[in-house]
C-alpha cells in the first residue's frame, strides 16, 4: 500500500535538489556551500520518499514512512483500527493504527488529511479491510496465534519442576 504522499514528497525534493545547483553556480563560497546543502537535503528527501508505503510479508507490516523503517509482526497484532492526530497546528490526518504489542502504532506514512472529523475517509476504510483480511489469513494457518489452541498450561509443582529441569537443559545444551 503506498500513499498519495510519496509522491509530493519526491517531487518536492527532486525540486529542492534542482535548486542546489543553480544557487551554487557562480556564487561566493557560501553560495557553493548552502547549494550543496540544498542538493543533499532534497536528493535525500527524494530518494527516501520513494520507498514509501507498507508492505505486507509473511512475517508482518513492514512500515517504511521517509524517517523510518519500522516491522510489526503478525503474532503481535491484536487489533487494526483507524487512528485520528493532529498534526501541525490545524490538520487532522486520519491513518490505520496496529494494537500490537500493549502499544498503539499508527501507519503515518498512510495517513490522509481529514476535514470532517466525525468520518473514517473511504481510503483508510479500504486499507484497514486489507490489513484485517491479511491478519485473518496469517490466523487461519499460524501454530502459534491462530487457529490452533495452545495446551492449558499445568500448574502443579511437578509440572514447574519439569519445565525448569527442561530450561536448565536448553541452557546447558547451548
Amino acid at each position: 500500500m503506498h500513499t498519495r504522499w510519496r509522491w509530493v514528497l519526491f517531487g518536492l525534493g527532486a525540486a529542492v535538489a534542482a535548486c542546489g545547483p543553480v544557487a551554487a553556480a557562480g556564487g561566493p563560497w557560501y553560495g557553493y556551500v548552502f547549494g550543496g546543502l540544498w542538493f543533499l537535503m532534497g536528493a535525500t528527501v527524494a530518494w527516501r520518499s520513494f520507498g514509501m508505503g507498507t508492505k505486507l510479508t509473511e512475517q508482518g507490516i513492514q512500515s517504511h514512512g521517509i524517517d523510518h523503517v519500522s516491522a510489526i509482526q503478525w503474532c503481535d497484532v491484536q487489533a487494526i483500527e483507524p487512528e485520528r492526530r493532529r498534526n501541525l497546528v490545524v490538520f487532522h490526518t486520519i491513518a490505520p493504527a496496529v494494537q500490537a504489542a500493549g502499544r498503539k502504532r499508527a501507519l503515518s506514512e498512510l495517513s490522509l488529511l481529514s476535514v470532517k472529523k466525525d468520518a473514517v475517509p473511504e481510503r483508510t476504510l479500504k486499507q484497514i479491510a486489507e490489513l484485517e483480511k491479511a491478519l485473518a489469513e496469517h490466523r487461519a494457518g499460524c501454530t502459534a496465534c491462530g487457529a490452533q489452541p495452545k495446551a492449558p498450561e499445568q500448574r502443579g509443582l511437578v509440572a514447574r519442576l519439569r519445565r525448569a529441569i527442561s530450561r536448565k537443559q536448553h541452557r546447558s545444551a547451548r
